[in-house]
């Protein structure tokens, strides 16, 4: 055997005992490279706009009443104060509960009719209204039932709603400067 051979083998065995490697070398198994996982970019979507909604039949929104019964009972209610901008107001009461209304502030009134079984009625829709008209301006009748007013003066007004010969409640409310 010639010594360059010798030394040649020898020189393989050290490397492969420095390396970790046994008496025998061995062919390292083949690594596969992972394959990158194609993700599609999102395109986006615009939002799908809303379609309108229609306008309500009642103000506020709330299913119609259908019954035409007469009426036995009217309730009338302050629903609710807004400023000049539209925004809702929390109105202040007098000591005897009355609501306080700034001058030049809208309100709206509501009006309940109930029937013999309690039920809530429309009657003959015939609504006949009574107030002071030197201290407000009405502003929307469109909804019988529901007048937006402002006050145009201070001092006490009182309303009442009739229909069908049946008589709300006295509604008063106290306008202020």
């Amino acid at each position: 055997m010639n010594s360059r051979t010798t030394g040649g083998a020898a020189l393989a065995a050290l490397l492969m005992t420095s390396c970790g490697g046994g008496g025998s070398a061995t062919t390292p198994a083949p690594v596969s490279a992972p394959t990158p996982v194609v993700v599609a970019t999102p395109t986006p979507v615009a939002a799908p706009s809303p379609s309108p909604t229609p306008p309500c039949p009642t103000d506020p929104c709330e299913a119609p009443v259908e019954r035409q019964t007469p009426p036995v009972r009217i309730t009338l209610r302050l629903f609710v104060v807004e400023d000049p901008a539209g925004g809702v107001f929390e109105y202040k009461q007098t000591d005897d509960g009355t609501p306080i209304i700034p001058v030049n502030y809208r309100f709206r009134l509501d009006i309940i009719a109930k029937d013999a079984k309690n039920k809530e009625t429309q009657g003959s829709g015939n609504v006949i209204w009574h107030w002071d008209d030197n201290m407000v301006d009405v502003e929307n009748l469109t909804n019988v039932y529901h007048p937006t007013l402002r006050a145009t003066r201070g001092g006490s007004w009182c309303a009442t709603a009739e229909m069908d010969k049946i008589t709300s409640n006295e509604l008063c409310l106290a306008f202020q400067y």
